[in-house]
């Protein structure tokens, strides 16, 4: 019998049953996020590939808190870094791409661990492993939820970053420097580089880098395939994007310090207006999920196209 360390069988081979039904289960989430579709793509390569992206995203957080708190130049505490989205959304892709590659490594160097060993090594290897999935786990559910989630965050950061933030003089780009006054301001496209390589580097990658990242994990890296139940997954997002807007408003009143410029209703002028915008952002939420889905879809139809012509080419 299968478990979810084995490698993916064919359809309808060793897999569980589902329960209360005589269906066949598909292949668990844990085991999909260890395999990509992809024929060119080995798995010794996806592991590299993984063990790249971790190191990159790990080397990445030291440099983007040290822009953060002392790079980038704000008169409130630095305490206010917890409470804005963008270092949620790192924090979650980092500890997606650690999980991915943790269990992509023993997956394929590891499959077979004995359970009644009790040594640290093995019981560290178990934890690095695949969950094993049974009839009645709601683990499956609560990773896909955490698998669509994290992806959503990182595209929502990138948008509002690049079609609000940045066209509404909040985006922090470098400044030049100049006595002029009016140099002191926010700076523009043209003053970008103006100031170092530093400030841009991490403005790229904390904003444009992360979701090239997770458009890449979604189309290459893994074999997920679209997430039901549907409306689960988007009242959950729903609720999550909530509660991270609560978060932030706990953040006001601890830091003095707006995540964003549009939850400020002195900026805003209106309440309605930041209500209307806190509208707008948890909105976004399910319009990303549907292009997720979508990038699945895409990802699906283009791996079943690979695999027939691989067939072909191995009956020549």
């Amino acid at each position: 019998m299968a478990d979810s360390r084995t490698p993916l069988l064919a359809d309808d081979q060793g897999l569980p049953l589902s329960a209360g039904s005589n269906q066949v289960q598909d292949h668990p989430i844990f085991l999909r996020v260890c395999h990509s579709p992809w024929s060119c793509l080995s798995q010794r390569g996806l592991v590299y590939t993984r063990g790249f992206i971790l190191a990159y995203l790990t080397a990445l957080a030291g440099m983007l808190l040290d822009y953060k708190i002392e790079k980038r130049e704000d008169s409130h505490t630095a305490w206010r870094i917890i409470f804005q989205f963008s270092t949620l959304v790192f924090v979650l892709l980092w500890l997606y791409h650690f999980i991915a590659f943790a269990w992509s490594f023993t997956h394929l160097y590891y499959p077979d661990i004995e359970d009644d060993d009790d040594r640290w090594e093995f019981a560290l290897l178990r934890k690095f492993s695949p969950p094993i999935q049974t009839a009645h786990s709601r683990k499956r559910f609560y990773f896909s939820l955490f698998y669509c989630f994290v992806h959503v965050a990182v595209f929502i950061n990138t948008i509002v970053f690049w079609t609000v933030l940045v066209p509404n003089g909040h985006g922090h780009f470098p400044e030049r420097d100049d006595d002029d006054d009016d140099a002191k301001a926010e700076g523009s496209f043209e003053d970008f580089w103006s100031n170092g390589w530093f400030q841009p580097f991490c403005i790229i990658n904390l904003w444009g880098v992360t979701a090239l990242l997770a458009f890449i994990e979604i189309l290459y890296l893994n074999s997920v395939k679209r997430p039901v139940p549907v409306p689960s997954h988007i009242s959950a997002i729903v609720v999550l994007l909530s509660v991270w807007l609560g978060w932030a408003a706990f953040g006001k009143i601890l830091t003095d310090h707006y995540a964003y410029f549009w939850m400020d209703p002195e900026f805003m002028k209106k309440t309605e207006y930041v209500a209307a915008a806190s509208v707008a952002f948890v909105g976004l939420g399910p319009s990303v999920f549907v292009f997720i889905v979508g990038l699945i879809g895409l990802r699906e139809s283009l791996t079943k196209k690979d695999e027939r012509s691989n067939e072909q080419y191995e009956r020549q």
